[in-house]
């Protein structure tokens, strides 16, 4: 086990409160991201995004904002127990996280495949998903390693 002076072992896993953190910022920072790009695609552009009405009906409607938003977070949030997790295992449960999440975003994103419309509004709706998946790993790796550097500084004395 490696150790620098008066650091934690670097194999050691990151603490219940800071993955936690990590992955609700994470779902907080994919949820903005895609109510972002849905205003951007869907109002500025005009991209007449549309999504069954149904899970596997036929009758298509626009892409709600609400839709975005709740599926963005729901998923999200499910990636961060996720990351709770298996980050509770040190770095190799961080990295098995990502391989995870990252295969799960790619096979979600899969799903507009399956709605009726042109190419272009099925790359539309996949946009969403990649944005997601991009956000919620970059970011939750980011915080992850901000705190590992944090937490290797040596702690000064108040005064």
């Amino acid at each position: 086990m490696s150790t620098t002076s008066g650091a934690r072992p670097l194999s050691q896993a990151p603490s219940s409160a800071r993955l936690w953190r990590a992955g609700l910022l994470a779902a907080a920072a994919a949820t903005l991201v895609n109510a972002l790009a849905w205003v951007v695609v869907q109002q500025l552009g005009d991209a007449g995004l549309m999504v069954p009405e149904q899970p596997g009906g036929t009758e298509l409607m626009s892409l709600p904002l609400g839709l975005v938003v709740g599926t963005t977070l729901g998923a999200a949030l499910v990636g961060a127990v996720a990351l709770w997790l298996l980050g509770r295992r040190g770095p190799g449960g961080v990295r098995a996280w990502t391989a995870l999440a990252v295969a799960f975003g790619l096979l979600f994103a899969s799903a507009p495949f399956g709605v009726a419309v042109s190419v272009a509004r099925q790359l539309g709706l996949v946009l969403f998903h990649m944005l997601a998946t991009a956000t919620v790993v970059g970011v939750a790796r980011q915080q992850l390693a901000r705190a590992e550097v944090a937490a290797r500084q040596p702690r000064r004395p108040d005064g």
